[in-house]
């Protein structure tokens, strides 16, 4: 009889041993779980950061591209010069090193490691039966593109406080925005 009940107390003991490894393993994993699912919702939030950004490059190339008031559209924008309309980048030099403080809304508008990294006019000239004299179309496609840079988030915060440790890693996002749109030249002088 006692040989039994030593059985069953090391039968209890490996038992009691199975039980905690398996809960330290779910409270890790949820743990981790928990973690990745923190990480997930900065990189959405910086991601729509650098899609607004994005769109707010489009929004200026449109603005230069077709002036307000402008009696011919898109031929009187100052980006040609008085020339032809032609392909090309309207991004101001040196971007991604434009502190966020300058105030330069384009460059780096939202926040330290937001940057316009691409904004560029393609122009297709278009002449067809349907356009007739000296009448022309152009087609323009605008592409914007930003990058923001997301930090990894450690696991030890200070509860109630946005300072965490160890946050010293970044990784990128890059959002990009294709905008297409058309402008025709009338020749109002011919009959």
């Amino acid at each position: 009889m006692v040989s039994k009940i030593r059985k069953a107390k090391g039968s209890m003991m490996m038992t009691a041993v199975a039980v905690i490894v398996i809960f330290s393993l779910l409270i890790a994993f949820s743990a981790r779980m928990l973690t990745n699912s923190t990480q997930n919702t900065v990189t959405v939030s910086v991601g729509s950061q650098a899609e607004l950004l994005a769109h707010t490059g489009t929004e200026y190339a449109m603005a230069l591209l077709f002036p307000l008031g402008s009696d011919n559209g898109s031929l009187s924008s100052s980006l040609w010069g008085g020339g032809e309309p032609a392909s090309r980048s309207i991004l101001p030099d040196n971007c991604n090193s434009v502190s966020h403080s300058s105030g330069n809304v384009l460059c780096n508008g939202f926040r330290e490691g937001c940057f316009l990294d691409r904004l560029y006019i393609d122009v297709k000239k278009i002449i067809s039966d349907e356009v007739s004299g000296s009448d022309v179309l152009y087609e323009y496609r605008i592409t914007s593109s930003a990058v923001c840079s997301v930090p990894f988030i450690d696991t030890y915060c200070e509860p109630g406080s946005d300072v965490c440790s160890g946050n010293t890693g970044y990784y990128q996002v890059r959002r990009s925005e294709i905008t297409k749109s058309s402008d025709i030249s009338w020749n109002i002088s011919a009959e």
